[in-house]
C-alpha cells in the first residue's frame, strides 16, 4: 500500500478519502454490508431508469451491471497488475475495492447513524470489526509524512469510534502486540479533549449529517423525520425542524451540499469554555444557493459525554436564521 500512495496527488481535495479507499481495498469484504449496499444502489438505479422511461427488459439487463461502490477500482487494478509483474508471488492476493468507511465519511455518518441509515442492525459487530481493521491498516501503513490534516482526523476518529463502541477491541490490540500501531497514550489528568483531530471530525460530521438531511427534506419526508429523531433529545424535534426549514426554503431555492458547502469555512468552534465547562460552542452555516449564508446551527458540545459515547452529544442546540440564533444566544 505504501508504494500505491505515490499514485495519489496530496494536493487533491479527495486525497484523504482516496487513501481510505486504498486501505479498504486490502481488507476482507464485510459481505453482509456489501449486499445491503448493492441493494441500495440497485434500488436507486431502478428508480432512475423508471424516471427515464427505460423498458422493463432493458432495466433488468442494465441492473446486472450495478453493484456496490468501488472507488479507484481501475487505478488500483492497473497498479496491482504492474506490481505483480515485479513481484510474482503477489498474484496469490487479490484487491477488493469497496466503500464502507468512505461511504460513512461522505455521508457524515457516525457508527449508530450508519447502522440506522443502511439498516445494519444485525451487522453491528461486522461493521465494528471492519472499522477496527481499517484503523489498524491506516495507522500501520500510512507514514506520518503522507498524512494531511484530514487523514489525521479520520485516523483519530476511527480510534475514538472503536474505543467508544467496544473498548475490548483496544485491549485485544494491546494483547496481540501493537508494533507500528498508533494507540493513543492515556491523556494527562487535566486534559479535556483527548484527541482534538478526532473530536473535531466527530462534531463536524454530526452537523454536516444534519445539513445533508435538511437538504433532502424538501423532497423526502423521511429526512425530516430523521432530523427530528436525531435532535429530539436536544430539544429540537421534528416540529421545530419543520418550522426552520419552511423558513429557509421560503428564502432560498436550494441548500447546497457540495465540496465547498462541506468545507471548514462554514464550520467554526469556540474552544474558550473547554477548560471551565468541558464544552465547545460550535456553529455550522447553511450554504444556500443565493450565497446569503443566513441560516445555520449553533450548539454547545458536551465534550465528556461526546468522547464517552463516540458520537456528538449537545447540551444546548438550536437551528434557524442567524438573526434568530444571535438574538437567542
Amino acid at each position: 500500500m505504501f508504494a500505491a500512495l505515490e499514485l495519489l496527488d496530496p494536493e487533491s481535495e479527495t486525497y484523504a478519502l482516496d487513501v481510505v479507499s486504498m486501505c479498504e481495498a486490502t481488507i476482507e469484504d464485510p459481505r453482509q454490508i456489501l449486499r445491503i449496499q448493492e441493494k441500495r444502489e440497485r434500488d436507486k438505479a431502478i428508480a432512475q431508469m423508471k424516471a427515464d422511461g427505460v423498458e422493463y427488459d432493458e432495466r433488468m439487463e442494465r441492473l446486472q451491471e450495478v453493484t456496490y461502490p468501488k472507488p479507484l477500482e481501475e487505478l488500483l487494478d492497473a497498479a496491482f497488475g504492474e506490481y505483480c509483474k515485479q513481484v510474482p508471488w503477489a498474484n496469490d492476493y487479490e484487491l477488493s475495492p469497496k466503500s464502507v468507511l468512505r461511504d460513512m465519511l461522505e455521508s457524515a455518518a457516525d457508527f449508530k447513524g450508519y447502522i440506522a441509515g443502511l439498516g445494519l442492525s444485525r451487522s453491528e459487530g461486522t461493521l465494528l470489526r471492519y472499522l477496527s481493521d481499517c484503523y489498524r491498516v491506516l495507522a500501520r501503513t500510512v507514514p506520518p509524512e503522507k498524512r494531511d490534516d484530514r487523514l489525521k482526523e479520520i485516523i483519530g476518529w476511527l480510534e475514538l469510534i472503536v474505543r467508544s463502541v467496544d473498548s475490548s477491541l483496544v485491549d485485544e490490540w494491546a494483547r496481540a502486540g501493537t508494533a507500528g500501531l498508533e494507540i493513543a497514550p492515556p491523556p494527562p489528568p487535566d486534559e479535556v479533549v483527548h484527541d482534538r483531530h478526532a473530536v473535531t471530525l466527530l462534531v463536524r460530521n454530526a452537523l454536516m449529517r444534519r445539513v445533508l438531511l435538511a437538504a433532502r427534506s424538501l423532497e423526502q419526508e423521511k429526512a425530516l423525520r430523521e432530523l427530528g429523531e436525531l435532535d429530539l433529545d436536544f430539544g429540537f424535534g421534528e416540529a421545530k425542524w419543520r418550522k426552520v426549514l419552511d423558513a429557509f426554503y421560503e428564502e432560498h431555492e436550494e441548500l447546497l451540499t457540495d465540496t465547498n458547502a462541506r468545507s471548514a469555512k462554514f464550520f467554526s468552534i469556540d474552544e474558550s469554555p473547554e477548560k471551565t465547562e468541558h464544552a465547545w460552542r460550535v456553529h455550522q452555516v447553511f450554504c444556500d444557493s443565493d450565497g446569503d449564508f443566513d441560516f445555520g446551527i449553533m450548539a454547545t458540545v458536551d465534550l465528556d459525554a461526546t468522547q464517552e459515547a463516540g458520537e456528538a452529544v449537545f447540551s444546548s442546540y438550536k437551528a434557524g436564521s442567524i438573526e434568530e440564533l444571535l438574538h437567542d444566544s
